[in-house]
């Protein structure tokens, strides 16, 4: 769905700077002026949710960290974990991965 704004600039200066702008990214003012409205409409809503959040912590007390430890602690020996892990025999990584992005997390086991 596509929907008109007209926009009136008292500063002739800001409309040339757009216009400059724009020619330099290759793209239309109008496309320049929407982008630059989706960026502001993103920043104030998340200035919303930063303040949310930060009124959030500043009410989490002594409790909800005790509470929050304990109910941790329980679901560590409830639950079985989803994420596994194995150490890498670097000797056959080369063979099974022939970008050798495992190899990035491999680290070799020295024994004796």
């Amino acid at each position: 769905m596509s929907r008109d704004l007209i926009v009136h600039f008292h500063n002739e200066e800001t409309l040339r700077n757009l216009e400059r702008t724009a020619e330099a990214l290759g793209i239309t003012v109008a496309e320049l002026a929407e982008a630059a409205l989706e960026i502001a409409t993103l920043g104030v809503n998340a200035e919303g949710r930063a303040k949310r959040i930060s009124e959030k912590l500043a009410a989490y007390g002594p409790e909800d960290l005790d509470r929050d430890i304990r109910e941790f602690a329980r679901s560590e020996v409830t639950f079985q974990d989803p994420l596994q892990s194995r150490l890498v025999d670097t000797r056959m990584v080369d063979n099974q991965d022939p970008y050798d992005i495992g190899a990035l997390f491999a680290r070799r086991v020295e024994r004796g």
